[in-house]
């Protein structure tokens, strides 16, 4: 039935052998048809008898996640760990949805507006499965690095496969080894959880770059429990999980550079259960819409909004910066991008260079202002880190990269991103430069950490 089903689909669509979605679909679905019974049968049997109707419960994500994971795999380059407990969370709510949906188009072909309150039916489940995908995807250490493209699908397939037909005997030796099997679980535990996942931020940290995918979320030490936030990033439970792990209670400022979303939408975030002092704007207020979105948060909350403009000091207890840019409206390229707040910042005796989203007609603009002002040519020589413009895009300027070359260079990045960032122009240009470069991406949060040893990285992956 289920070969039938997507040929008679394909027929009608063949493009949809090219979506992703379909494929998923398919797989899940083969999956369910091919595993649930005998799995849930088979837990079942080994829980207790009032709850061995949970055993094809517990079975269907396992079989889901079985028949899907080379797939996804190609998609975002790792593997989750949580994944299977998401889904059985989110299980109960797909039912409800479904049939709301269903519902809803049906009705939609004679009535528009039954169709509209039947589809509100939908709503409380997909908030449900949507709040439960969020919160799931910001757990530390939720997902493992696997190599990407169509090796990695190759050999996570050839390892699910290595399971399904060893996993019974492995089992049964697990049960007459268990100290041996403990002993196997524990290494294999220590090598591949990130050891920042348990032990905690670092100590002595000054400037962290948050992985909050693809944006920009940089948090500086102002005090102990306190700090200035640079940008948002775009999802909020990613912001508030690295404030929360970096134990901040108290935002004395939260500078948005600029107002596209991939830097202002995790603000939401950012409230929850903590007090935020004041929020620092860039000038040049596009897109419209973010920024008044942007406005109404901070009047909900009671939070004073200030632009800033090239020449601004902010001190706040341990942080001293300087805004350097914007100076001026520039026209050329992106008009948001290039009004980007860049901030030389200091922080107990570490200095930094937030570049924003800067490119490359406003960082040429900066770089002769550079020139001409004797103070900041000589701050430029004397960071420790630079965070790169606009998530390694190519579109920048290597004059400026070179004139403020730090030992470290910070690239937040989000993996598998549409843009192709970083792109290998931007990675070669800080290679050639000097730089020791850490990506999001690839390293998690990035800490520059002050101790009785100097400035050192701590990364969290």
């Amino acid at each position: 039935m289920l070969g039938g089903a997507v040929v008679l689909v394909l027929v009608l669509d063949p493009w949809l052998a090219r979506s992703y979605g379909f494929v998923l679909s398919t797989l899940a679905t083969l999956g369910l048809l091919l595993f649930t019974r005998p799995w849930g049968e088979a837990v079942g049997s080994r829980l207790p008898r009032r709850l061995a109707p949970l055993g094809p419960a517990l079975a269907v994500p396992v079989a889901a996640q079985a028949m899907t994971a080379p797939v996804i795999v190609l998609l975002q380059g790792s593997v989750s760990v949580v994944g299977v407990v998401a889904n059985l969370l989110a299980a109960p709510l797909v039912p409800v949805a479904t049939v709301a949906g269903v519902s809803a188009s049906v009705v939609s072909l004679v009535w528009a507006r039954g169709a509209e309150l039947v589809a509100w039916v939908g709503v409380v489940p997909t908030a449900g499965i949507a709040r439960v995908a969020r919160v799931f995807a910001g757990v530390p250490g939720g997902t493992l690095p696997w190599p990407d493209g169509p090796p990695g699908a190759l050999l996570l397939a050839a390892l699910v496969a290595l399971v399904l037909l060893t996993g019974r005997a492995l089992v049964a030796r697990v049960g007459r080894h268990p100290i041996i099997a403990f002993g196997v679980v524990a290494l294999a535990g220590a090598l591949l959880v990130p050891t920042r996942v348990v032990t905690g931020p670092p100590p002595g940290w000054r400037v962290v770059m948050c992985d909050v995918g693809q944006g920009d979320a940089v948090v500086v030490r102002s005090a102990p429990g306190h700090a200035v936030l640079v940008d948002t990033g775009p999802d909020p439970p990613l912001v508030d999980g690295c404030l929360d792990r970096l134990g901040v209670q108290t935002i004395d400022a939260v500078v948005l550079t600029h107002f596209h979303a991939d830097h202002v939408d995790g603000l939401a975030g950012v409230f929850g259960g903590r007090e935020v002092r004041q929020l620092l704007v860039c000038p040049v207020r596009e897109p419209a819409d973010a920024a008044a979105g942007v406005d109404r948060l901070a009047r909900a909350h009671g939070v004073p909004v200030t632009p800033l403009h090239a020449g601004d000091r902010i001190t706040l207890g341990e942080l001293d910066a300087v805004v350097w840019s914007p100076w001026r409206r520039i026209g050329e390229g992106s008009v948001p991008n290039n009004a980007s707040v860049v901030l030389a910042v200091r922080t107990g005796d570490v200095d930094a260079l937030l570049l924003g989203d800067v490119e490359r007609e406003a960082a040429h603009d900066l770089l002769l202002r550079l020139r001409r002002d004797p103070a900041m040519s000589v701050a430029a020589h004397g960071f420790e880190l630079v965070k790169t413009p606009h998530h390694g895009s190519a579109n920048l300027d290597e004059e400026l990269m070179a004139a403020v070359r730090a030992p470290v260079g910070v690239i937040s990045v989000g993996a598998d991103n549409d843009y192709g960032h970083p792109t290998a122009k931007h990675l070669a240009l800080l290679r050639r430069l000097g730089y020791a470069v850490y990506r999001t991406d690839q390293r998690g949060d990035v800490a520059l950490v002050e101790d009785g040893e100097g400035v050192r990285v701590v990364t969290s992956r």
